[in-house]
């Protein structure tokens, strides 16, 4: 007896396969129609922006992070103490 969902996640693994095979074509014919200057331009594009893109977005996320943490700690010392708990029927209220 044959798993149907199996069977349909190796077909969608075959076709992810395929996909990567087709582009990693394209790629290598793009390349090798490159001059060398086009394709040192291009490398080093690649790399920079390998290496750029992952650490603005790493800053990002810190920079944000400590600016909530500062909020945070300044809006608790602008509140001032919090006020005991007391039921309504305390003070005749």
């Amino acid at each position: 007896m044959k798993n149907p969902s199996f069977d349909n996640f190796s077909t969608l693994l075959a076709d992810v396969g395929n996909a990567f095979i087709r582009a990693g074509r394209y790629v290598a014919r793009a390349m090798a129609s490159m001059s060398w200057p086009a394709l040192l331009v291009s490398c080093v594009a690649l790399a920079l922006a390998i290496t750029v893109i992952p650490l603005a977005l790493f800053l990002f996320i810190v920079f944000m992070t400590a600016r909530m943490v500062v909020i945070a700690c300044a809006s608790r010392r602008r509140r001032g103490p919090a006020t005991p708990y007391r039921t309504v029927g305390d003070a005749g209220e």
